[in-house]
């Protein structure tokens, strides 16, 4: 009896190594392909994918809004958009006080494009944001006010988003510039243009890890309860991260610049009405 039990405990010994050793394989494995696959920030490295975004921690800051937008009437949302919503922008990057620092400004331009909620971009511009600034934008008054597309405007609810790069176009003080933004028209720059920001696709703009934009929004709601305006209703309001879209996705960022153009008419030649173009916040 005794050497039975010895030979099934060396059996048992011998099962629980031959499961630490595959254990430690599956690890090991897991560990090699975790390696390779995407991570938050950034694409994948490995031979099974290439790398979508050489940028920082995100190519392009999404956020929603919903200000004025009605829609319980339709039974199936209970949720209305109920005043301004505003957006906080902040540049992590550079010194703002150079001339006691000895460091240089790193001035990032936040290129924003705003869209419907039936996926119609109608305003987009491009706005300097200086080291440690906090820019504030009001949706209604300088995202949605001079709405592009017509004549029938639903624009109470949609996507924005938000590109943080170098400036791209020159800014001049001779004849040679747009006297409301400051943009060099010699550099290629379009009426959506500011203080050497343009979200066109000409001159057009890349993104790098050098430059990067922090931020939020806060939203106005109202959420219905039982019944319209009922006994559980509550509005108030939320404040939240702008969303990194971490790898990105680079036919996006083409169609983002092009689409900007054609809505404030910088493929024309002559500039446009005026349609389109969006407000930056002021210092």
């Amino acid at each position: 009896m005794q050497l039975t039990v010895r030979r099934e405990n060396r059996v048992s010994y011998k099962a629980k190594g031959l499961a630490l050793v595959a254990g430690a394989l599956l690890i090991g494995a897991s560990m090699a392909t975790s390696a390779s696959a995407a991570t938050l920030r950034r694409g994948s490295t490995g031979s099974g994918g290439a790398a979508i975004s050489s940028g920082g921690p995100g190519e392009v800051l999404w956020t929603w809004y919903d200000t004025t937008e009605h829609r319980f009437s339709d039974g199936a949302i209970n949720v209305d958009g109920n005043g301004d919503n505003i957006i906080r922008l902040v540049n992590p990057v550079g010194s703002a006080t150079p001339a006691t620092s000895g460091l240089s400004t790193s001035n990032a331009c936040a290129m924003i494009y705003v869209f419907d909620d039936d996926e119609e971009m109608g305003e987009c511009c491009g706005c300097p944001i200086t080291p440690t600034q906090m820019a504030t934008i009001s949706v209604e008054e300088d995202l949605t006010e001079n709405w592009g597309i017509g004549p029938d405007v639903d624009n109470d609810s949609g996507a924005i988003a938000i590109v943080a790069v170098a400036p791209n176009a020159a800014v001049s003080s001779v004849l040679d510039f747009n006297p409301i933004t400051g943009c060099s028209f010699s550099s290629g720059a379009g009426p959506a243009c500011n203080g050497g920001c343009d979200p066109g696709a000409t001159p057009g703009w890349t993104v790098s890890g050098a430059k990067n934009l922090l931020g939020s929004i806060t939203h106005n709601q109202t959420v219905y309860g039982s019944g319209f305006q009922g006994p559980s209703t509550t509005s108030g309001l939320t404040e939240v991260a702008l969303f990194d879209d971490a790898g990105g996705d680079p036919n996006n960022l083409t169609y983002l610049q092009t689409q900007c153009s054609f809505l404030v008419g910088g493929f024309s030649g002559g500039g446009s009405s005026g349609g389109g173009i969006c407000e930056c916040p002021e210092e």
